[in-house]
């Protein structure tokens, strides 16, 4: 099935999608998203899910080799989203989502380190439906509107104890669960991780990115199929991260993660936009020289 962009539009969900056919998940949290796969063949095996109306699954054509997410994902970008749209990018693993409950989710910043730990816990598991999540969406878009980001996401964990902030201008945004103006936006078919990547694309280019820490996605990580096992990604991954280094001095640095091999695995070094504004002016200013010196 061939989709176009649409002229007016809600919130709109893209899942892009490979070699889970019969356990793709996200669909079921966001029923109208479009389940975005590489091929024909792999349409027709996904059109066979009862879950999944075949309305749903697109076919891209673009290869599904190691960088085939980001393809897909410059693809829906080019193909089926309108310019300055806003929009989500969902992994295709997702389960439920989890929020703040409505009485606490209109404070800016709550005292999670205080009081009932059991208390804190119930009111950030609240199940999030579809509509809900679109509230936030907006909520999270205008913040991301006032300081100019283009790029947003969520909680990286489910403890509340490092939620206490509804929005922080500086973070990782992983890219289980993403929304995206579609504004500028580049892609890097040479790196597979690509969440990094697009943070500090951001970071790089606009100064900010928002991470929205009242809501969480509750989802699988590394499984089969997709862009593959952990060990089957541990080589591409040590080469991202030497790459990302070197292409974004200063902004990350390598991160010991249990259960991860060495060498695989990043975070990031700057928490204010006081620093990230300081950081860019300094890159900026070594990349200026760099071209002079080049002449």
């Amino acid at each position: 099935m061939r989709m176009t962009r649409r002229e007016s539009s809600p919130l709109r969900v893209f899942v892009p999608s490979k070699d889970r056919a019969e356990t793709i998940t996200t669909h079921q949290v966001f029923p109208e998203a479009t389940v975005v796969v590489h091929t024909e063949e792999q349409a027709c095996l996904y059109r066979q899910n009862p879950t999944l109306s075949s309305r749903q699954v697109v076919v891209s054509g673009v290869p599904g080799d190691t960088f085939g997410l980001t393809r897909q994902r410059e693809w829906i970008a080019r193909n089926l989203v309108n310019a300055d749209e806003w929009f989500v990018f969902a992994d295709d693993n997702i389960r439920t989502l989890t929020a703040v409950d409505e009485e606490h989710y209109a404070v800016q910043e709550l005292p999670v380190q205080n009081g009932d730990a059991r208390f804190w816990k119930a009111t950030y598991q609240t199940e999030c439906q579809f509509n809900r999540f679109a509230r936030i969406t907006t909520d999270t878009v205008a913040y991301a509107e006032s300081v100019g980001a283009r790029l947003c996401g969520f909680a990286l964990v489910d403890n509340p104890y490092f939620r206490g902030k509804k929005f922080r201008p500086v973070g990782y945004v992983i890219g289980k669960l993403m929304l995206m103006k579609n504004a500028e936006l580049t892609f890097n078919h040479t790196i597979s991780m690509e969440d990094f990547r697009n943070t500090a694309d951001h970071l790089l280019r606009f100064g900010a990115v928002v991470v929205n820490n009242f809501l969480f996605p509750v989802a699988g990580h590394y499984e089969k199929g997709g862009m593959g096992t952990y060990q089957e990604r541990i080589e591409v991954r040590k080469r991202d991260v030497q790459r990302l280094l070197a292409m974004y001095p200063g902004l990350f640095h390598v991160k010991d993660r249990e259960g991860f091999k060495p060498n695989t695995d990043l975070q990031l070094r700057l928490h204010s936009t006081k620093q990230v504004k300081q950081w860019r002016a300094e890159l900026i200013q070594s990349i200026t020289c760099k071209k002079k010196g080049g002449r």
